[in-house]
C-alpha cells in the first residue's frame, strides 16, 4: 500500500499576515498617477465625476483586456487596465477611455463547506487578491503606453480529503504572484492604415510553494496588432496568446472583428469574442468568452448616481503547478461555476466598493496535463453559497 505523503506545514498566520502586508506597502508607495486624458478643463472634469460618480462604462476596449485568459484572472473579473490610447476624445460628463479600468484593486472570496463525493471530508474555500496597475511614464493620446503590473493571490482550501488516486492530501494553499507589463504604440503614420501595436508579458509563479523550482515559475504572453476596417468604423483585431497555466497551454492565434452598428451595441466576432449592448444609459449587458470554456456573463442596472445592481454568471478554472508532483507538465485544476448577484457602490474619491453573494457549482479539483484529457486525483464536492468583496479604485 502506498505510504501517504506527508502535508507540508502550512504558513502560519503571522507569516502569511506578513506576506501579504508587505507586497500591500509597495503596492501603496508606488506613484499613483492619473490615467485620464487631458479634458477641456479642470473644472469641467471635476463637474464630470461629482454629476456622475457612477457612469455607464465607455465601449469595449479595441485591444485584448491584460486578464486576457479568464483563469489568470482568478479571484475577480475586472481587468488591470484597458486603455486603448488611439479612442475618440471624451465628451464632457464621460470619463475618458483611460479611466475605463481599475488600477487597483483588493479584495477576497469566500465559499462555505460543503460535502465532498466519495469522502468522509468538507471543502470549503477562501481567497484574497490584490492587483495594481501603474503607467510608467507620463499617458498622452496617441503616444505609446506603458503600464506596470503587479499581482498577488492566495486561495485556501480547508478540507481533510484527498486526491484519491496519489493518495495525497489536497494542498492547502495556493499561490499566485505574478508581475510584468503592457505597452500599446499607435501606428499612425507608420504603416498604411494605422492601428495599434502591443503585448503584454506576466512572470511569476503559481504553486503551492511559490518559486521552489524553476519548473514552477509561469508566465503570460500576448502579441495583438489592431488595425482599422475598410469602413473606418469597425477593427479587425489579430493576436497571439501563450500561458503554460491555461487551458490551451500552447501558442494560440487568435482574430476578431469588431463590429460597431452604432454607439449603443459593440461585439468582438471571432477569437476572442465578446459583445457589449446599452439599450439606455441606466443597462448594460456584456459577453466574454476565449477558448475553450472561458465564459463571463454580465447585466448591470443603475439604481442611481451612487449604486448600481450587478448579476452575472461565470467559469472560474484556476490552474497551479504543485511542488511535489512527479511530472513537470502535469498541472492542478480547481474549476467551478458561478452565478451571483450584488451591489456596486461609488465611495467617492474614485473608489467603488462591490459586494456579491453567488451559487457555486459544478465544483472539480483534478491533476493532469490537459484540461479535458488524461484527468487523474478529481475530487468533486456539493455545490453552495459563497460571498465576495472587493474595492476597486478607478481614478
Amino acid at each position: 500500500m502506498r505510504r501517504l505523503r506527508q502535508r507540508p506545514r502550512p504558513h502560519g498566520p503571522a507569516s502569511t499576515s506578513a506576506l501579504v502586508a508587505a507586497w500591500l506597502c509597495a503596492c501603496v508607495a508606488l506613484p499613483q498617477l492619473d490615467l485620464r486624458a487631458t479634458a477641456s478643463g479642470e473644472a469641467d472634469s471635476a463637474a464630470a465625476v461629482i454629476r456622475d460618480p457612477l457612469p455607464p462604462q465607455p465601449r469595449l476596449a479595441a485591444l485584448p483586456p491584460i486578464d486576457f485568459n479568464l483563469e489568470q484572472d482568478a479571484y475577480a473579473s475586472e481587468p488591470v487596465s484597458d486603455a486603448d490610447p488611439l479612442a475618440a476624445k471624451p465628451s464632457r460628463g464621460r470619463r475618458p477611455e483611460y479611466g475605463s479600468s481599475a488600477p487597483f484593486s483588493i479584495g477576497g472570496f469566500w465559499a462555505q463547506p460543503t460535502r465532498v463525493s466519495g469522502q468522509d471530508a468538507t471543502l470549503g474555500m477562501n481567497a484574497e487578491f490584490a492587483r495594481l496597475g501603474v503607467p510608467i511614464g507620463i499617458p498622452a493620446e496617441g503616444k505609446p503606453l506603458t503600464i506596470g503590473i503587479a499581482k498577488l493571490g492566495r486561495l485556501e482550501l480547508a478540507t481533510d480529503a484527498i486526491l484519491p488516486d496519489s493518495g495525497d492530501p489536497v494542498p492547502d494553499q495556493l499561490w499566485l504572484v505574478e508581475t510584468g507589463f503592457m505597452h500599446v504604440r499607435p501606428l499612425d503614420g507608420a504603416v498604411p492604415g494605422g492601428g495599434t501595436l502591443g503585448g503584454t508579458f506576466l512572470f511569476g509563479s503559481a504553486s503551492d510553494r511559490p518559486f521552489a523550482a524553476g519548473r514552477d515559475l509561469t508566465l503570460m504572453a500576448i502579441a495583438f496588432y489592431n488595425r482599422p476596417a475598410a469602413n473606418a468604423r469597425d477593427e479587425w483585431s489579430f493576436s497571439v496568446f501563450y500561458s503554460p497555466t491555461s487551458q490551451l497551454p500552447y501558442p494560440l492565434p487568435g482574430i476578431a472583428y469588431a463590429w460597431r452598428p452604432d454607439p449603443s451595441f459593440e461585439a468582438k466576432l471571432g477569437i476572442p469574442a465578446s459583445a457589449e449592448w446599452r439599450p439606455d444609459d441606466d443597462w448594460t449587458l456584456s459577453f466574454n468568452w476565449f477558448p475553450l470554456v472561458n465564459v463571463n456573463a454580465t447585466a448591470r442596472r443603475r439604481l442611481g448616481d451612487h449604486t448600481a445592481f450587478v448579476a452575472s454568471y461565470r467559469t472560474d478554472t484556476q490552474i497551479y503547478f504543485l511542488a511535489d508532483r512527479i511530472r513537470n507538465t502535469e498541472q492542478f485544476y480547481v474549476f467551478d461555476q458561478r452565478a451571483a448577484a450584488g451591489i456596486e457602490r461609488s465611495l467617492g474619491g474614485g473608489f467603488t466598493f462591490e459586494v456579491a453573494a453567488s451559487y457555486v457549482f459544478d465544483r472539480t479539483l483534478f491533476q493532469g496535463t490537459s484540461f479535458f484529457s488524461g484527468r487523474t486525483d478529481v475530487v468533486s464536492f456539493d455545490p453552495g453559497l459563497g460571498l465576495s468583496a472587493q474595492l476597486l479604485w478607478r481614478r
